[in-house]
C-alpha cells in the first residue's frame, strides 16, 4: 500500500519562506522585491492556498488524474473534497512526498500548502 504524503505544519512561524527540502530552492517569496513570486523547482508538486492552487506540476496533475481539466473543473474536485485543498492534496502518494502546511493564527485560519517529491 502506498503511503500518503508526509506532512509538517508551521503554525508559529507560518510566514517563514518555504524552500524545497530536496534542492533548497526558495519556492515562495523567491524575489525579495516581490514576496508573492513563485519559483517552482523540479521537485515542486503544488503550491496552494485555501482558496486556490497557485501552481500545479504536470506530475501532480497526472498523479491525481487532473490532466486536461480546466481550472474550474479542478476547483470542483478540491472544493468537494473533505478538508478542501488541504484534504485534496493529502491524496498524494508519490514516494517520499512531503507537504508543508503553513497556517496563519486565529482569527485568520488561512492555510498555505507546498508539496514536494524527489524526481525519478
Amino acid at each position: 500500500m502506498l503511503s500518503p504524503i508526509q506532512r509538517t505544519e508551521l503554525r508559529t512561524y507560518y510566514y517563514t519562506p518555504v524552500h524545497c527540502p530536496f534542492c533548497g530552492t526558495r519556492v515562495m517569496g523567491a524575489d525579495p522585491a516581490d514576496e508573492t513570486r513563485i519559483t517552482a523547482c523540479a521537485h515542486t508538486l503544488f503550491i496552494a492556498h485555501d482558496t486556490a492552487f497557485e501552481y500545479r506540476s504536470e506530475r501532480f496533475d497526472r498523479h491525481l488524474d487532473l490532466d486536461g481539466l480546466t481550472d474550474e473543473e479542478v476547483e470542483e474536485r478540491w472544493s468537494g473534497a473533505e478538508g478542501g485543498v488541504d484534504g485534496f492534496t493529502n491524496r498524494v502518494t508519490l514516494a517520499d512526498a512531503i507537504k508543508v502546511a503553513a497556517y496563519a493564527p486565529a482569527p485568520s485560519a488561512y492555510g498555505s500548502y507546498y508539496g514536494f517529491a524527489p524526481t525519478e
